[in-house]
This record gives C-alpha cells, sequence and structure tokens, in this order.
C-alpha cells in the first residue's frame, strides 16, 4: 500500500454508499460480540458521534431501512443466514 493511499484511508477507504451501510450494520451486530458492549449501546454512540442515517437514529435505520446493508453483508458472505457475523475476511 502507498503513502498516499494510507493518509486517506482515515477520510475515505474507497467504497461507496452501500458498502459504508453495510459496513456501520456490520459493526452493530458484532458489538453484541463484545462484553460490555452490545448493539444498544453501540447505536447509542453512534448517534452521539454524528451518524446520519435517513430515518434519524441508528436504531431506527438498523431495524426498519437496512435491509440493503444487510444484503450486501449476505452477499459477501459476512453474515449468515441468521444474521450473526461469520467472522472471515472479504474475498
Amino acid at each position: 500500500m502507498t503513502r498516499e493511499r494510507r493518509e486517506q484511508l482515515d477520510r475515505d477507504a474507497g467504497g461507496d454508499d452501500l458498502e459504508e451501510s453495510a459496513v456501520c450494520y456490520l459493526q452493530v451486530v458484532l458489538a453484541d460480540e463484545i462484553d460490555g458492549v452490545g448493539r444498544h449501546r453501540l447505536m447509542t454512540d453512534m448517534d452521539a458521534w454524528g451518524y446520519s442515517f435517513r430515518l434519524g437514529r441508528t436504531q431506527l435505520w438498523f431495524e426498519d431501512d437496512a435491509e440493503d446493508a444487510r444484503n450486501w453483508l449476505l452477499g459477501h458472505q459476512l453474515l449468515s443466514e441468521s444474521g450473526m457475523p461469520v467472522f472471515r475476511l472479504r474475498a
């Protein structure tokens, strides 16, 4: 990886909007795997950090407007059909 690429990653990893939504969705799912965190705390933190979703709060987005992000993760085999993380790198 070039130095220029590394310097840009803190601002833009190069994904499209759908991939960025999928990353947010995966963060919420993975939060349940961290003792003392959990999805509800993470979603509250995401709201406090200024994450912006069409429905406002992160929880509303996750529960009612994130099917495209979930489908992206399923399509890349990063979530199981039951919505659990599979803990492997994307091919």
